[in-house]
């Protein structure tokens, strides 16, 4: 990937997520990101990486001024590479609280400079694992013996080893857990505005939906779901059975969604469903990117069952159901009709 050398981008992207933007200035930084596929990557790229540092949630242990020295010299080094600009430009300043946030592009963002991204990074007592869109099912074995499948861009923080009293992990994304059982220490997983509460049983967390909602299915087992600020709200989730928290609910329900670990599963369920929603289980379960423009398409209703196959086969036999064609742009996959 060809490298972004405008040290201007960086310290609009470090002000941003240290929230010191100025309303024209994030609009100079979104408008900057829409420019190119390459911005967009990296700004993403930025976004993660500070989602890993809010996974610890402490800088404490982190000696800011010795990483600001790095930083210092990351950035010279940078305007080496520059080409020149007016004298009289000003350069932006950074303040105490943005050298946390220019730390954090030091510490997490190496990647940005050697194309790198992060797989599983130790931090003092804290282990980071990373799945990237492409690592879709990546398997982590906690030092209690539970087991842990992420999906795609997910992202979970635990330590090297649990406390004496209690199993503690946080989740960016999704991920399933089959949990050791252990009634002497509950395993808690915080997610969002979420915890989650076991002792041992196997489950679902999805805390990758929009609007901060988080999402948990049971398969075996008993599960608590509470807000993290109010434990007294809560509810406990039978096998097949879902809880559902966001700002405004705190809910269970029978859960309708046949398909709703088949990203991990890889087993899938239609029954008399409307493609439209076929296209949307098939973007969820596989990480892609399937479209279709044709509003007739969309209501054709499908019933099928696949077992791990890959999406080619699955758009393979619906195309040959629904006389389709698939037509790929921009990493888009569009499903048109034969005679369109």
């Amino acid at each position: 990937m060809k490298k972004n050398y405008n040290i201007e981008n960086w310290e609009l992207m470090a002000k941003y997520f240290a929230d010191e933007c100025t309303s024209q200035e994030q609009e100079e930084l979104f408008n900057w990101k829409n420019e190119s596929k390459e911005n967009q990557l990296l700004y993403n790229q930025v976004k993660e990486d500070i989602e890993l540092i809010n996974l610890n949630k402490s800088m404490n242990k982190v000696n800011v001024e010795s990483a600001w020295e790095k930083v210092e010299n990351r950035i010279q080094e940078d305007e080496l590479k520059l080409p020149e600009v007016e004298e009289k430009k000003t350069r932006f300043v950074f303040s105490p609280v943005l050298k946390y946030a220019a730390v954090a592009l030091l510490l997490l963002s190496i990647g940005f400079f050697t194309t790198k991204i992060y797989q599983n990074v130790t931090t003092q007592n804290v282990n980071y694992a990373y799945a990237s869109k492409s690592e879709q099912g990546k398997e982590i074995i906690l030092p209690d013996g539970s087991e842990v499948v992420l999906n795609a861009d997910s992202k979970i923080a635990y330590p090297k080893e649990f406390a004496a009293n209690e199993r503690k992990v946080t989740l960016h994304g999704e991920a399933f857990f089959d949990v050791t059982k252990n009634t002497e220490k509950p395993f808690i997983i915080e997610a969002e505005e979420a915890e989650v509460r076991v002792l041992g049983t196997s489950f679902n967390v999805n805390a990758d939906i929009p609007g901060d909602k988080v999402e948990v299915f049971v398969e075996t087992g008993l599960v608590q779901l509470s807000r993290k600020k109010n434990g007294e709200e809560k509810v406990l989730i039978n096998p097949g059975d879902v809880g559902v928290l966001n700002s405004n609910l705190l809910i269970k329900e029978k859960n309708k969604d046949q398909n709703i670990i088949a990203w991990k599963t890889k087993e899938l369920v239609f029954r008399d469903d409307k493609l439209d929603n076929v296209i949307q289980t098939l973007n969820k379960v596989y990480n892609v990117s399937i479209e279709c423009t044709n509003q007739e398409v969309l209501n054709l209703k499908y019933t099928s069952t696949f077992r791990n196959q890959d999406i080619d086969n699955v758009l393979s036999v619906i195309c040959l159901t629904f006389n389709l064609k698939t037509e790929i742009k921009n990493n888009t996959i569009y499903l048109v009709k034969y005679n369109s």
